[in-house]
């Protein structure tokens, strides 16, 4: 049987994006701050990371026609 969600217990969506969001950076804050690795090596991963998705949504994009 389904249960009804109580709507004080909903989160609309910006507010689920910036908690993901906070979470996020805190993680990547502790993890540089622990010496696991640098701020340079942390943005060169996330704008090669970036890169592959953009690569996938051109794909995709081609693949659809």
């Amino acid at each position: 049987m389904t249960q009804k969600l109580d709507q004080d217990e909903l989160v609309s969506f910006r507010e689920l994006l910036i908690s993901n969001t906070i979470q996020l950076d805190v993680v990547s804050r502790l993890l540089i701050e622990k010496g696991i690795f640098t701020n340079q090596e942390f943005f060169a991963k996330l704008k090669e990371v970036q890169m592959e998705y953009k690569g996938r949504e051109k794909s995709a994009g081609n693949n659809s026609s």
